[in-house]
């Protein structure tokens, strides 16, 4: 596979991929705004109902494997639900491709410490919902980035940097870090 390609777990790529719904920047913009709605009301069949039935999410920054179908992604929604039960999204800006049928929804989120933890403590991230098809008018193709260390440092989960870079940090948390000029 050339370098430039994106594969996810199971060597699907996501250069070139067919979309099947033509969308519009209007779409977009509608869609943008009730994603946001859906996610801040903490109603699993609110965002449910924004979702393809046949949906490809991509978010394995938290979920084990890449989630395929409805039955799937529910439990997905809800285990977000479960572990930051406070959890608020706000939109820090939209970018769409109607012609290609994708778009990026960039987000601030903030949360407190999952009840399991102990903590108190609240985090404020940014990450990035990337829209990658929709069919039917609901997204069928979805792929997640964000900074969870970040969020856990705020949580007090995990330590502090300490000068470390990279991948040195998550090294560092398994006591085999380089020193940090590395």
């Amino acid at each position: 596979m050339p370098a430039h390609d994106t594969a996810d777990a199971i060597g699907q790529t996501y250069v070139g991929l067919p979309t099947a719904d033509i969308v519009t920047a209007e779409f977009f913009r509608d869609f943008g705004s009730r994603w946001e709605a859906a996610w801040n009301s903490h109603d699993t069949d609110e965002v449910m109902a924004l979702i393809h039935p046949d949906i490809r999410w991509n978010d394995t920054i938290f979920w084990p494997e890449i989630i395929h179908g409805h039955d799937a992604m529910r439990a997905y929604v809800d285990k977000i639900w479960a572990v930051m039960p406070d959890v608020h999204f706000r939109e820090v800006q939209f970018f769409s491709a109607p012609d290609a049928g994708r778009a990026l929804y960039l987000f601030e989120q903030t949360a407190t410490a999952p009840p399991a933890s102990g903590k108190g403590t609240k985090a404020t991230t940014y990450g990035c919902d990337i829209f990658l098809g929709f069919r039917d008018g609901r997204l069928s193709d979805y792929m997640a980035q964000y900074e969870i260390t970040e969020m856990m440092r705020q949580f007090d989960m995990l330590p502090a940097r300490n000068g470390h870079i990279g991948g040195a940090y998550l090294l560092s948390l398994m006591g085999k870090a380089k020193p940090a000029s590395a």
